[in-house]
């Protein structure tokens, strides 16, 4: 168990002389065998939590613990945790097997016990025969699927990833999100994850904590967020559209009560409809067109699939599929 209370990490006084604080009280847990993911925007504060969890940051206030135990004063190599970043961090003058056997020497792991470990957690992500590979002839994929078992060989109690698959092209980021959480599901590993991209985010994690501006939103299990955002940060950084018009707010059953969430893909092109409006962008997104309408002079995203997409200029008629809808209340309306 990871339990992260009330901490707070700040950096030096900015020109008004107060200082700034990255992480604003954030409380978080990390069960066993648990995958939680820290999603937001660049400068939310998520990559400095971790560093913080990690010993790389000195908290200004509030309390890091591992099974009850206050890791205030605790380095970093002595907290048993897998750190895997985005650069991989990989030494290109050491084959493979020296670089994921490379940190168990430096616990002094007796050198033919490192290497033995080290073949297994390359054999547990797939790279058995890459000992003596060079990581300089490896793929993206296959570089960050080496600096994955660097980070398991030790047997960390916590593994904790800081975007990990930031630097590979979509297609492969997709693939490999699979891939690692179906890893950490077989070990049973804990895991805090950081990323900025919330199909990433939804795809490995148990439990997703979104962060803004140093604070945590909102938290839970990854479809509960992703179905019921309770904020408007959180709707629009999750791709929902947030309006007061009135046409929406009916079909979501909140008139007047705050303004309203609405997936695009609950914004249904109907003859009948009762929003009208204009397509003012269309974009092709693999799988469907992404249109945005203009209603009442109120930009809508709206998903569209099959053979029949309006195009730029075209008048268009949508009707509300109430399901899609979250009223988000009067707290948090302005």
């Amino acid at each position: 168990m990871l339990e992260i209370e009330g901490v707070v990490v700040t950096y030096a006084a900015g020109r008004d002389g107060k200082a700034v604080r990255a992480v604003d009280g954030v409380d978080l847990t990390v069960a066993d065998g648990e995958i939680v993911c820290v999603l937001g925007p660049s400068g939310s504060g998520k990559s400095t939590l971790l560093r913080a969890v990690a010993g790389l940051e000195p908290l200004a206030a509030g309390r890091v613990r591992r099974d009850g135990v206050d890791l205030a004063g605790v380095p970093t190599h002595r907290r048993n945790l897998g750190l895997m970043f985005q650069d991989h961090a990989l030494f290109p003058h050491r084959d493979v097997l020296g670089n994921v056997a490379f940190g168990l020497r430096m616990h002094d792991v007796p050198k033919p016990e490192a290497t033995a470990r080290a073949r297994e957690a390359l054999a547990r992500v797939g790279l058995a025969g890459f000992e003596g590979r060079s990581v300089r002839s490896l793929s993206g994929g296959e570089q960050q699927r080496v600096a994955l078992a660097r980070a398991l060989a030790p047997e960390p109690g916590l593994l904790m990833l800081d975007e990990p698959l930031g630097s590979l092209d979509r297609a492969l980021r997709d693939r490999l999100v699979v891939e690692v959480r179906e890893l950490l599901v077989r070990l049973g590993m804990s895991a805090l994850f950081v990323t900025h991209d919330h199909d990433e985010a939804l795809a490995v994690a148990d439990r997703v904590a979104i962060m803004h501006a140093g604070r945590i939103e909102q938290q839970g299990p990854a479809i509960d967020v992703w179905r019921r955002p309770a904020t408007r940060f959180v709707a629009r950084f999750l791709g929902w559209n947030v309006t007061r018009l009135a046409a929406v707010a009916r079909a979501a059953g909140g008139a007047g009560a705050g303004p309203v969430a609405v997936r695009p893909d609950g914004l249904v092109p109907d003859p009948a409809g009762p929003l009208a409006g204009t397509v003012a962008a269309r974009t092709f997104r693999r799988d469907h067109f992404l249109l945005r309408v203009d209603v009442e002079g109120e930009p809508l995203d709206v998903t569209v699939r099959g053979d029949h997409v309006p195009a730029v200029g075209d008048p268009v008629r949508l009707t509300v599929d109430p399901a899609a809808t979250v009223v988000l209340g009067t707290l948090d309306a302005e």
